[in-house]
């Protein structure tokens, strides 16, 4: 478990800021284990080589010191390589190179097009200055991207990106025309080339820097922050290729939560973390979760949700975390204090997550994302640019809200997630895989399907849709219980939405809701579970599945359907209508689990209980562990297992925006 602080320019340049820094750094020795300074106080890419130099002389001294005072692993964040967005150009030198383009023919005013042969020049020189400063490792930021680069939401469209296209396809494009395609229906094979062409550009950008470090000390290590798939995938997602291009072992998933003033952002943080590791390489094994509290505002973000967020953290997948937490300004790091107390208290028991859990896999349905999603989607509105979703927004991370265990493994989980247009990203091949097994999906996701030519395999089909006025009413399936008769509204009038009445295909279809207008009217089925012949299950939500699902009977209800899918064997099921979050992991025999229960609500929970749906764990002693790393034996096991028997955790209560952690051994 590794502890790491990322430090601002300001805080490290002068003599005084270095000392007072030195001086809170050794107070809490504890809870510090790696130490890098970042290059830029600025996300503009250009940083003129003259005072660049200047700075690394700095920082050449500073970790010299620091390891002095017994910092043995420092290195440097490079905060800006192609630059992250427009900022300070009235300040800065302007970019002196081919800036990024977007599709409009604006050309950004702080960031770089990475194909530039001048910049190429630029950068080399620029980590080279960085490698000479003696640093035992070297972080490559997440603005090694190709959207979301200043002005330009989707880069790049410069004369010298368009000629590489046009060399290699054997096309003669113009920016115009190439737009044009890119947006057109039959655009497919464009757009599939235009991404890879992305991932590339990124590759040899990454081999580029390896070379220029490893030149100057092949002993320093080099890290790559990827950045969140759930905002886009336009770069393309080949972390395979760019891990191996800069030779790196080294990773920090990213994502945005910089205050918690949406508290619940943690969750889908971590679920966007989990999901970007699921695709790193094997020899990635130093996975630093980024605290990050940017601008560093000490009241934005709590002890207790910072504490949470790392939790949740580790138990997704990370070995380490990055704190970007630690005022920039030229302000005091007395307040810091306390956060700094919080860390060190609560690394034991984030020590022992990882010893206990760190090689199990993530429980729960796996909400469905191609890493080729923007490269393989239909575009039928003539605008494949669509706006970038910034704050790991997914519509399915609703989910985890009702107690839903999520895993983003698909290799991991038990069955799959398919929501509004995610069917897209995959081949017929890989969506009839996924019917193989189990599947939950919405109203579009059938359309996409159907389709296909798989809609028999789905056990409905779509009859007409509704845009509001509509209910969904609850039958006397068994599947829901005592609530047949139960009205869900999530009133299409106020929140964009589009209800499905279906239609069954088979006398195997069961329907568990109709739709009801607001006057009474009684239409068609709008919620369906199907075995079909493969042995796959398949449930259509087709009324707003990811809307205003946190009523007692509606949750029941998608639970339920979540262990009927698994075939009875659901990570978790909780007995209760409670706002808990599970984080499942799990060994690869399924003879051990770990569980995070996190309450994400304002209320305490009170006693309930999980059904884990693992049984070859039935058997064995509960224990929890708690927040000082140690553990003590919460439950004992049944002494003879029960065929089919699975392990019931009894939990008296979890406090408000806490968590309390259970596993098996």
């Amino acid at each position: 478990m590794k502890l790491s602080f990322r430090i601002l320019v300001p805080r490290y340049e002068s003599e005084e800021r270095f000392r007072e820094l030195l001086d809170f750094l050794q107070k809490h020795r504890d809870a510090v284990d790696e130490i890098m300074l970042f290059t830029e106080y600025w996300h503009q890419g250009y940083n003129p080589l003259d005072w660049f130099g200047e700075l690394c002389r700095i920082m050449k001294d500073r970790l010299t010191r620091l390891r002095a005072s017994g910092f043995d692993n420092v290195g440097i964040n490079m905060l800006a390589t192609l630059g992250h967005f427009d900022e300070a150009w009235d300040w800065l030198p302007a970019v002196p190179f081919q800036g990024t383009v977007g599709r409009d023919g604006l050309t950004s005013k702080s960031t770089f097009c990475p194909n530039s042969e001048p910049f190429r020049e630029y950068i080399a020189r620029k980590y080279t200055l960085v490698a000479e400063a003696g640093p035992s490792f070297v972080w490559v930021d997440d603005d090694i991207r190709m959207f979301g680069l200043g002005s330009t939401d989707y880069a790049c469209f410069c004369p010298t990106c368009i000629d590489i296209y046009n060399r290699k396809h054997g096309t003669s494009f113009s920016r115009e025309q190439l737009v044009d395609v890119l947006n057109a229906p039959d655009g497919g094979e464009t757009r599939d080339r235009w991404v890879r062409q992305n991932a590339e550009s990124i590759e040899r950008l990454l081999a580029h820097i390896e070379e220029a470090v490893h030149r100057v000390d092949d002993g320093i290590e080099l890290g790559l922050m990827t950045v969140s798939l759930g905002i886009s995938t336009y770069t393309g997602v080949d972390y395979a290729g760019w891990f191996s291009a800069l030779k790196a072992r080294r990773a920090r998933p990213g994502g945005g939560f910089f205050d918690d003033a949406k508290p619940f952002g943690l969750v889908r943080k971590a679920h966007e973390i989990n999901r970007q590791i699921a695709h790193y390489p094997e020899f990635v094994n130093d996975i630093q979760y980024e605290l990050e509290n940017f601008p560093f505002h000490r009241l934005s973000k709590s002890v207790r949700i910072t504490i949470e967020e790392c939790t949740a953290a580790i138990v997704s997948g990370c070995n380490g975390v990055a704190f970007d937490a630690l005022r920039g300004e030229l302000g005091s790091l007395e307040e810091y204090h306390e956060l700094m107390d919080a860390i060190a208290a609560i690394r034991p028991r984030w020590a022992e997550i990882e010893r206990i859990a760190g090689a199990y896999g993530t429980g729960g349905m796996y909400p469905a994302l191609s890493h080729l999603h923007e490269a393989r989607r239909t575009v039928d509105n003539g605008n494949w640019f669509d706006s970038l979703s910034v704050d790991n927004s997914l519509n399915f991370y609703t989910l985890s809200e009702i107690g839903f265990p999520l895993s983003m493994n698909a290799a991991e989980a038990r069955g799959t997630i398919l929501s509004e247009n995610a069917a897209e990203g995959y081949t017929t091949e890989e969506l009839r895989e996924m019917l193989r097994g189990g599947v939950l999906m919405d109203g579009k996701s059938l359309e996409i399907v159907t389709a296909r030519g798989l809609g028999e395999y789905c056990g409905a089909e779509i009859v007409r849709t509704y845009d509001n006025g509509v209910t969904e009413m609850l039958t006397d399936d068994p599947l829901n219980g005592d609530d047949a008769g139960e009205q869900r509204d999530v009133r299409f009038s106020m929140k964009k939405g589009v209800a499905y009445e279906l239609k069954p295909t088979s006398g195997k279809t069961r329907v568990l809701s109709n739709l009801v207008s607001y006057t009474k009217d009684e239409l068609g089925p709008v919620s369906t579970v199907f075995e079909n012949e493969w042995g796959g299950r398949v449930a259509v939500q087709g009324y707003a599945p990811w809307q205003m699902i946190h009523s007692g009977f509606k949750r029941k209800q998608l639970l339920c359907i979540g262990d009927w899918l698994t075939d009875g064997h659901i990570p978790a099921y909780i007995d209760k209508t409670l706002r808990v979050v599970p984080f499942v992991k799990y060994a690869a025999d399924e003879r051990d689990w770990l569980i995070l229960l996190l309450n994400a609500s304002y209320d305490e929970t009170g006693p309930f209980e999980v059904k884990l749906g693992y049984p070859q764990t039935a058997g064995k002693d509960i224990y929890e562990l708690l927040q000082d790393g140690t553990s003590v034996k919460h439950q004992a096991g049944v002494a003879h297992m029960v065929e089919g028997q699975l392990p019931t955790l009894s939990v008296d209560n979890v406090g408000v925006w806490q968590s309390r952690i259970f596993y098996t051994k």
